[in-house]
Order: structure tokens, then sequence, then C-alpha cells
């Protein structure tokens, strides 16, 4: 693709997920409305999540015909492949979401062969915008400014801050496993629910790391990478089908090599 239709396309994504995320928060201040639908067990959808992913695709559409589209709720739909496609989670974090947590966000990225170049997630309960384009570095839009951001400077296991996501509705006996490794080194672990914004902070330095063992494209492309042109470390991302599931994990790079072995060893 040329350099004027990247710039283009990552123009296009923040205003487009500021302009989503401002539906999905009108939703979220009135969500004792919605009609909760129930996809398998503990898995929710609502009328929000598929009104919020028609605004997106229908402005892409519009100002990219040509350009293919992955999004959460019309995943089954998807024939692929990731090239010119847009991959958008619309409310990444329903159950926060359905809840009153207001720890959820409008995820969107544009992968090219293959290859994530735009990324773009809204958090907008607290109105802050993360963006970034390959080699361009990564930002915050947030009170009026924008800012560089990086990942944490920090370099050692024991008393590290690292969010360990999981799915409610997916056992997965390894968790317990991870979990005590963290536990023993000292890792202060947490898990907010909402992928994309766990890795956002990630690169920003809010958080030092990101494991889930399990994630969806829609879910993690955008966020890793930020963590990417953050300078933090990502661990390779490679679901074996567009909408499969693979492992996700990113965190400041002083402590990847470590967190690294402990995950793979639990």
């Amino acid at each position: 693709m040329t350099e004027t239709e990247l710039a283009d396309r990552y123009e296009a994504a923040r205003w487009i997920a500021r302009a989503a995320g401002q539906l999905a928060l009108d939703y979220f201040r009135n969500r004792d409305r919605l009609e909760i639908e129930v996809k398998g067990p503990a898995d929710y959808v609502t009328h929000a999540d598929r009104d919020v992913e028609n605004t997106i695709r229908r402005e892409l559409v519009s100002a990219f015909p040509d350009d293919s589209f992955l999004g959460e709720e019309t995943a089954a739909l998807f024939t692929g492949p990731l090239d010119r496609c847009w991959v958008v989670d619309p409310i990444d974090g329903t159950h926060n979401f359905l809840r009153g947590v207001p720890y959820w966000n409008v995820a969107i990225g544009f992968v090219a062969q293959g290859r994530t170049e735009v990324g773009v997630v809204y958090d907008p309960p607290a109105d802050a915008l993360y963006y970034g384009r390959r080699g361009g570095g990564a930002f915050v839009q947030a009170e009026g400014r924008d800012l560089r951001i990086r990942a944490a400077a920090t370099r050692e296991l024991t008393g590290s801050y690292v969010a360990l996501g999981h799915h409610d509705r997916a056992y997965e006996a390894r968790y317990f496993d991870i979990r005590k490794a963290m536990m023993e080194a000292g890792i202060a672990m947490r898990n907010f629910g909402s992928a994309a914004l766990q890795l956002a902070h990630v690169a920003c330095g809010r958080l030092d790391g990101f494991i889930e063992l399990q994630l969806s494209s829609w879910d993690a492309v955008a966020g890793l990478l930020l963590v990417e042109e953050a300078g933090g470390y990502r661990a390779p991302f490679a679901p074996p089908a567009p909408t499969a599931k693979a492992m996700c994990m990113a965190c400041a790079p002083g402590i990847a090599k470590e967190l690294s072995a402990l995950v793979l060893r639990g």
C-alpha cells in the first residue's frame, strides 16, 4: 500500500473509533434499557455491540469500499484473508459494560498482508484515545493533549504489575499453574476484563504485562501494535485462522525473558 493510503486509514481509524465510542458511551449510560442476549456460557451480546459494529463498518465501507472487514459480531461471515482488512471489536469488555464497570473500549486495527499497520484503542469512559501506526510510534490523546507513550522501564518480575486475562466461559487448567508461578515470583496480578485496553495500558506503562492464553484477533491486533510502537515486547501472535484464537503476551522489555519463561513453564 502507498504511504497516502495508509495515512488515510490511520486518520479514519482515529475519528471513527472516537465516534463509535461516543455511541457506545450513550448505550453505557442507558444500559438498563438494553436487552441482553447470551451467545454461550457467560458470553453476552447486546444491541449496543451490534449497533456500534455496524456504525464502524458503515463508515469504513464508505471510505474504503475495497477493504475487507472482520468484526467480532459478524466474524462467522468472514472468509479471509487478513489483507487490507479492518479488524474490529466494537465493545471489548462487554461484561464490564453491562455491569457498569467503566473499563471497556472500542478497538480498531488495520491489517495488510497479515501485518498490522494501524492500531487504535479508544477508552470512552476516560475519553482516552490510544493510537499508533507501524514505524510511527504510539500516542494517547487525552485531556486535549497528544502524548507519546512508552512501555514501563520495569526490569524485575518481583513487584511487577501484570494482568492475567482469561475467558469466564473457557476453562483452561494452565491458568492455575501460571498464577501459582506468578505468585511465587512476587508479581502483583490483576484481570480487568478488557484485553485491548489492558494492552494499551502495557503500551503506556500503566501495566507491566498482559497475558491471555486464548485471544481473538479483534481483541489483540490493535493493542499489540501499540505495545510494539511503545517499545514494549510482544510474543508472536499467530492464530491458525483469522477467526481462531491464540496466546497473547505483551510486556515491558526488561521483564520479557523472565515472563516468557514463566508462562511457558506454567
